[in-house]
């Protein structure tokens, strides 16, 4: 049997998009942390004649200015040193403690995560050390551990400012004043300027403008004696402690910290701010906006030398390193922006009040591909948000959930967790099935698998219907 061989021809009408190298070079430098960012800028000026820089980045702060900050560095060098880091000091009386393994892993996090001055303000907050699966569980030991740390000597480390520090140190001394643990919980203005008879005008206005209140009740200073010498006296108790407990300590790296990409800063005006990314504010409510800031700080400034124009080809090279520079900035303050919008509720009120959010609800918000979004918002990632209430990395912001019944609104993992507690902590309903669970939260208005049902049950440590 003879072999025939055939050709045929076909025509085939493909469309193909490639990226640019320009695309390229500008997604590759969104996806990057600022410390690779940084050797990368680095190397490009000294290949490149054409680029120079006109700014060495400077270390993030979130206290204070330059001025303050060398002060302060001053003042530091001035102290005693006690030959021994923070966080070796801290675990040592740590391990000495008789606690439960799960309580000495978290504050080893804890004070591992603590910046020069014992605090963790400008470091990851606490709340990201916790895997959130068991919401209730997990704030309780974060309070337990947080407490622990802030009661080791020196005591007043790991909190979140000096703030907050003096009223800790405040509440843990043997005769606090009441006066001043009244002042430092919220009124530390008062001591603005620190003088007995004008702290004490202040307190008493205070009282006033506060019965004056409809419905107001009773006052914490209505138990107090507001005088001259007792609001002396609270002013030398307080001058008595450390806004900086830190301080003759050298400081160790913290666990994951990194100089974020974007800053979040609350400041209220009156009346609401209009929307503008371009702008990086997001309205709040009636008393306050957010403002969006880029940490450029953490980066050298660049340019194109005004001194160089004979090789065409360098200045070429030179300007889109510079516009990848421009669209990694942009790019991340409009996603700073569209999660800021997405979660106002955890911006305005903090940690616990997170919303069911998606990278791709993110993405379709602003009109770019959900791949652009991840480049930024990746677990393994190093970008980070600063924010009022501490560091958290971008991922923290994205939370799963599932649709109601009629699919108009998303519910959130830990709702869903909190009603299965609920309904198995009913008489009767001990030994459900996941089956049963998952018709009956079906029923409550979730539309959730049997699948996800027995995950979720996992999470939350419990056993299945046979081993309850």
């Amino acid at each position: 049997m003879a072999n025939k061989l055939n050709l045929e021809i076909h025509q085939q009408l493909k469309q193909v998009q490639k990226l640019s190298q320009v695309q390229i070079t500008a997604l590759n430098f969104l996806a990057m942390g600022n410390e690779d960012l940084r050797e990368e800028i680095y190397r490009a000026v000294s290949d490149n004649p054409a680029l120079e820089i006109v700014r060495e980045p400077v270390s993030y702060s979130k206290y204070g200015n330059p001025e303050d900050s060398d002060k302060f560095q001053q003042i530091l060098e001035n102290q005693e040193d006690y030959g021994e880091t923070l966080q070796a000091h801290l675990l040592h009386q740590l391990n000495a403690m008789k606690i439960s393994d799960e309580e000495i892993e978290l504050c080893t996090k804890l004070i591992y995560n603590l910046d020069k001055n014992g605090f963790y303000g400008s470091m990851l907050s606490p709340e990201t050390f916790l895997p959130r699966q068991n919401p209730a569980a997990e704030k309780a030991l974060l309070e337990r551990c947080l407490k622990i740390v802030q009661s080791l000597d020196p005591v007043g480390t790991c909190c979140r400012n000096p703030e907050e520090s003096l009223l800790i140190q405040a509440q843990l001394s043997e005769n606090p004043d009441p006066l001043a643990l009244f002042i430092l919980d919220g009124h530390i203005d008062f001591l603005d300027p620190p003088e007995p008879a004008k702290i004490n005008r202040k307190l008493n206005n205070f009282r006033e403008a506060w019965h004056k209140k409809a419905f107001a009740g009773t006052s914490k200073l209505d138990a107090l004696e507001l005088t001259e010498k007792s609001a002396s006296a609270a002013l030398k108790f307080i001058l008595s402690l450390n806004p900086h407990p830190a301080q003759g300590y050298n400081s160790e790296k913290a666990v994951d910290s990194a100089s974020p990409d974007v800053v979040l800063t609350i400041s209220k005006e009156e009346g609401p701010a209009a929307d503008d990314f371009s702008l990086g504010i997001v309205s709040g409510n009636e008393d306050c906006h957010f403002q969006i800031k880029y940490a450029s700080g953490a980066l050298p400034e660049v340019r194109i030398s005004p001194d160089f124009q004979m090789d065409k080809v360098a200045v070429a090279k030179a300007q889109l390193l510079i516009n990848s520079l421009q669209f990694r900035e942009s790019t991340i303050i409009m996603q700073g922006c569209a999660i800021v919008r997405a979660q106002k509720n955890f911006f305005l009120k903090g940690p616990g009040h997170l919303k069911v959010l998606t990278r791709k609800e993110i993405a379709e918000d602003l009109g770019i591909h959900e791949s652009t979004v991840s480049r930024t918002s990746a677990r393994k990632g190093r970008k980070y948000i600063q924010t009022e209430w501490g560091l958290f990395p971008t991922w923290y912001f994205f939370t799963s959930g599932v649709s109601n019944r009629d699919g108009s609104k998303k519910i959130s993992s830990d709702r869903i967790k909190k009603k299965m507690q609920e309904v198995l902590a009913e008489p009767g309903n001990e030994n459900l099935s996941d089956r049963e669970l998952c018709e009956l939260l079906n029923k409550k208005g979730a539309k959730i698998a049997r699948r996800t049902v027995a995950k979720y049950r996992a999470q939350l440590g419990l056993k299945n219907s046979y081993k309850r």
